[in-house]
């Protein structure tokens, strides 16, 4: 039976050797190697390059974000699809490429300006800066740079120049991108520049998961695989399609079509913590899942045809597993660190965490109803390689290797994450208590609805006030209508000595100030904010709520230690407070005077907060 030339061409997205310099011009080739068409991945900031430039108010295109999310491939469609160049001509002399626009211009395209040996680079950055600040207009730019190194090379252009025009002009575009970059802003706010900036690093995570995965595995060749034994065979069925059948599989129900959902959920999650998995990374890790094995230490970590086909008939789905392949574990340790992709998804500690409801569901088999969904679904790498081992624990049978019993365990965890239906909040049987992110799924809740413009869930933001509550004041409190802006006394914190120096801020009703949230279509997250009630929320103070935050203000409503989860995330509430509560305070001081009265407080036996005036001598 010939292989399928698709299996092979997939490899070298994979964590491999061969494609760990994987970039635009690498994937070329391999298409012309193996007989293939390429994987087609939307270029989802195309329309917006070629109204950039072509547009009514045509300007420079600048594109920018972290290795591998897709820059150059975005210049070659453009190049290609847009401007109908010559693809022979790709990628130009010395990376730089002319073209001519309708309206008579000159377009100058840099693939990456990286790239440009140093003997043109700082002609090119000349070039640039005097189109992007408008003493060239004969002249349009569309390169691409990391955004690490987007900043060097115009402050690096600066150094060993005299005072003069021309370092002011390097000066003023290094400030102006600067600016752009830490605001997340696509145009300078003075409107100076000549430039789009577009990060590319901003692209909803979601979309661009969705559209690698339906990329790789609605490829047509992978028809050919129907004509392999191994693909219908009851006794053993071909691992890689397995794993492109599990990966594929909408969900249906309780039980059914999890695993692509919630890995889609965990990059979401990270994302908005701002750890951003870029498109070619989720290409080795699609690839990963489908094709990962780990037969051996040294073993080369991909299946081929003739290898899954030994796998199949030996029913080895244990070195094929993609709910281990999608963490990485088919690579050795020091391998699987290279990839950025799999050190965030580690970060979740998935198989790590667990509690009581989930162990026993793996071990006891209850309740029946969950452990029958479960396995029934997936025997290949659920009943098949956990059953004996099991048994053997429930016996008490001597032969059991404890270390390895317990490496069984930690995978069907992580087999349970991607597999238990989508239960959120307290339930014990959520697939995020497998994670240090217990209220991850509640947090997407949470964004989705105010990202559609739906009421805030009250639930949520009762626990969020309480868990500020308990931040601020170190108290145990049960508030969950007003937010105490309280202060400590000196550096301790007990119980004791809490301050206030303005009014709690209410979440409802009445009160010059409210504590509100709203979804931010830059960051795809909820901002908390303590606002004025009146006047569009100008004048305040806000708190980003990430999903590392959001999950601490949980817990400690929970009744966790403020301290015990996360000193950073203290420290940025108490900075919030801190803002708020000045700003709340010039509302009611608007002419600066000193404080003359503040407000001790305790909890009372209802667990609500009291306050205790008190004057300051000034």
């Amino acid at each position: 039976m010939p292989d399928n030339p698709l299996v092979n061409f997939l490899r070298s997205y994979g964590p491999s050797a061969e494609a760990d310099s994987l970039c635009d011009e690498h994937v070329q080739a391999a298409v012309k190697r193996y007989g293939v068409r390429p994987v087609e991945i939307p270029a989802p900031r195309l329309d917006e390059i070629a109204d950039a430039l072509l547009g009514a108010e045509p300007t420079n295109v600048v594109l920018t974000g972290t290795a591998g999310d897709g820059k150059t491939y975005h210049i070659r469609k453009f190049w290609q699809d847009v401007l109908k160049g010559d693809p022979a001509l790709w990628p130009g002399d010395g990376g730089v490429l002319e073209a001519r626009l309708p309206d008579g211009r000159s377009l100058r395209i840099v693939k990456d300006l990286s790239e440009v040996g140093d003997s043109l680079k700082a002609g090119e950055i000349e070039r640039v800066t005097r189109c992007l600040i408008g003493d060239d207009a004969s002249t349009l730019y569309l390169l691409a740079a990391n955004d690490g190194q987007l900043l060097k090379f115009w402050r690096d252009a600066m150094e060993g120049r005299e005072p003069g025009r021309e370092r002011d002009a390097f000066a003023k575009v290094h400030a102006s991108l600067a600016d752009m970059l830490h605001h997340d802003l696509s145009a300078d706010r003075d409107g100076s520049l000549a430039i789009r900036l577009m990060n590319l690093s901003r692209s909803a995570a979601t979309d661009t998961f969705d559209t690698v995965v339906d990329a790789i595995l609605g490829h047509e060749q992978w028809a050919d695989c129907g004509e392999c034994p191994a693909a219908s065979c009851v006794d053993g069925r071909c691992p890689i399609l397995v794993n492109r059948e599990l990966l594929a599989v909408k969900p249906d129900g309780a039980f059914g079509g999890n695993f692509r959902s919630r890995l889609k959920d965990a990059i979401r999650v990270a994302a908005a913590n701002d750890q951003h998995v870029p498109i070619r990374q989720l290409l080795t890790l699609t690839v990963n899942i489908i094709l990962g094995d780990k037969a051996s230490v040294n073993g080369p970590p991909l299946l081929t045809c003739v290898k899954a086909r030994a796998r199949a008939r030996e029913r080895a789905y244990r070195h094929t597993n993609p709910f281990q392949n999608v963490l990485g574990f088919n690579l050795r340790p020091s391998y699987r660190e290279r990839y950025a992709v799999f050190s965030i998804l580690d970060v979740f500690g998935i198989g790590h965490e667990t509690n009581n409801a989930i162990d026993g569901l793996l071990v006891d088999g209850k309740p029946a109803a969950v452990r029958d969904g479960v396995f029934d679904r997936d025997l290949e790498h659920g009943e098949s390689l956990f059953s004996r081992s099991r048994d053997l624990y429930l016996r008490g049978a001597s032969g059991l290797d404890p270390v390895e019993f317990g490496r069984m365990v930690q995978a069907q965890r992580r087999r349970l994450f991607f597999t238990l239906p989508g239960t959120h909040g307290g339930d014990p049987l959520s697939p995020w208590r497998l994670t240090v992110f217990h209220h991850a799924g509640r947090y997407l809740d949470f964004c989705d609805a105010l990202a559609k413009g739906g009421p805030e869930d009250d639930v949520a933001m009762r626990q969020i006030v309480k868990g500020l509550n308990r931040t601020l004041t170190g108290m145990m409190a049960d508030d969950t209508d007003q937010l105490w802006l309280a202060m400590s006394v000196g550096k301790g914190d007990g119980s004791s000595g809490r301050l206030a120096t303005v009014p709690p801020v209410p979440r409802r009703g009445m009160g010059p100030f409210r504590v509100a949230v709203r979804f931010s279509e830059n960051t795809r997250r909820p901002s908390l904010r303590v606002e004025p009630a009146r006047g569009g929320g100008e004048g305040g103070a806000s708190l980003d709520l990430t999903p590392l935050l959001f999950e601490y203000l949980m817990r400690v409503a929970e009744g966790s230690l403020p301290s015990s989860f996360s000193r950073q995330c203290q420290r940025e509430i108490r900075h919030f407070a801190m803002n708020a509560a000045d700003a709340v305070a010039r509302f009611y001081q608007p002419d600066d005077e000193p404080v003359t009265e503040v407000a001790i407080l305790s909890v009372g036996g209802d667990g609500r907060i009291g306050s205790r005036q008190i004057e300051v001598g000034v």
